[in-house]
């Protein structure tokens, strides 16, 4: 464990935020809106702290990194396995590839991403801070409306996300499985959260709506493309016949492209349904950034809806794989610019400047604040069972100067 440079308590220095305009613990951050107390010239608007990530703060806003975008309860000790847990995913699509196997290649598509996400819930204690019940019910949501959509919309929606593509572009089709189609399917994703959380009552959490809305979009599009694709688990084991871009096409866009855009869209989406201004800001601009996420959500889903239009179109395989790719980094820039900004404006817990409390993040002993005054982390970022834990056991000073918990 290190601390930081300075003491914890009362006798911790203050100085001017250049952002709220409060005297605060002195620090890198300001400890109750998260602003750079350094110079401001140089790192942009306060509101937006662009240079810091909040749910990892070593990391520019805009640095792609999906582990921690999609992943954003997890210490920085916890980041490398699941970064090669999705390794071993794309790995795993490459095999099945390589070696014809579009069952499993199925297989893999519709639930590797899924997979990791629970993995994810467990790891990071979400399933601690949402009850059980909650996320199987989300679950069982989301499965039950991509199975549903896929069984009445039958032959359309099957045509419509064939990676081998018809050959004309009527009008009649270009609004029906063009344009009706991603967007219906993207509208039925975001299903599960807007109904848990209108029947879910308790505290209110930006990345507990993340969770809920992504998980729910996982589930319907990994429910979605095994029912459509289901007819592929009677061909036989290797398809010989295939054509090896064929199947490389297919891996890129349902193994990682749908499934990827699908998770950022219902999370960006459920962290706008969960978002809670603090109450002492709660009629200044109370909408603002609610409207933001919604919009940057709403925007991903018109852009998804566009590739509709280009599955459609007597364009190359390729080209279809390298626009879905770019909508799925797209929207996973997208999630981590509306979580950051939601983790900046959101209510936070009390505040108890005077008691000290480890960061996750960085290791520094720093005053129990909404940021961590020290790396500028969100201290939502954090699950509530972690939370709870450090202040249950709150690093103690020893009369030598050491710091121990």
């Amino acid at each position: 464990m290190s601390t930081d440079d300075t003491t914890t308590g009362p006798d911790r220095p203050l100085m001017e935020c250049g952002v709220c305009q409060l005297d605060v613990p002195a620090g890198e951050y300001c400890g109750l809106c998260g602003g750079h107390l350094g110079d401001a010239a140089h790192t942009g608007p306060g509101w937006l702290r662009r240079k810091s990530f909040s749910a990892a703060p070593g990391e520019h806003l805009l640095m792609p990194n999906i582990v921690s975008t999609l992943f954003p309860h997890l210490s920085p000790r916890s980041r490398v396995p699941f970064l090669v847990g999705l390794g071993l995913i794309l790995a795993a699509l490459l095999a099945t590839t390589v070696f014809r196997l579009p069952a499993a290649l199925v297989t893999v598509a519709a639930l590797g991403l899924p997979l990791i996400f629970l993995i994810y819930l467990q790891e990071a204690d979400v399933h601690r801070d949402i009850p059980s019940v909650t996320l199987v019910a989300t679950a069982t949501v989301g499965i039950g409306i991509g199975v549903g959509w896929v069984l009445i919309t039958g032959e359309m929606v099957s045509n419509a996300y064939d990676v081998p593509l018809g050959a004309g572009v009527a009008a009649s089709r270009v609004l029906r499985e063009g344009l009706g189609v991603p967007i219906g399917g993207m509208l039925l994703m975001l299903v599960p959260a807007v109904v848990i959380r209108f029947t879910r009552r308790g505290d209110q959490e930006s990345l507990d709506g993340f969770a809920i809305g992504a998980l729910g979009a996982l589930m319907f599009t990994a429910a979605a493309t095994l029912t459509r694709l289901a007819p592929q688990f009677s061909a036989g084991m290797i398809a010989r016949g295939r054509p090896m871009d064929g199947l490389m096409v297919e891996a890129g866009i349902r193994g990682i492209a749908v499934p990827l855009t699908a998770a950022c869209v219902g999370g960006l989406l459920g962290a706008a349904l969960w978002f809670e201004r603090p109450p002492n800001k709660k009629n200044q601009h109370r909408n603002y950034v609610r409207l933001a996420l919604f919009v940057m959500g709403f925007v991903v889903i018109a852009l998804y809806a566009g590739l509709g239009l280009v599955d459609i179109a007597r364009v190359p395989q390729w080209v279809q794989l390298g626009v879905h790719l770019a909508i799925a980094g797209l929207a996973l820039l997208v999630l981590r610019v509306g979580l950051h900004l939601a983790l900046l404006h959101e209510a936070h817990d009390d505040v108890d400047q005077d008691s000290p409390i480890l960061c996750p993040q960085c290791r520094h002993v720093v005053p129990d604040m909404p940021f961590c005054v020290a790396c500028g982390a969100a201290t939502r970022a954090a699950s509530r069972s972690s939370r709870q834990a450090r202040r249950e056991h709150r690093p103690v000073l020893h009369v030598d100067g050491a710091e121990s918990s």
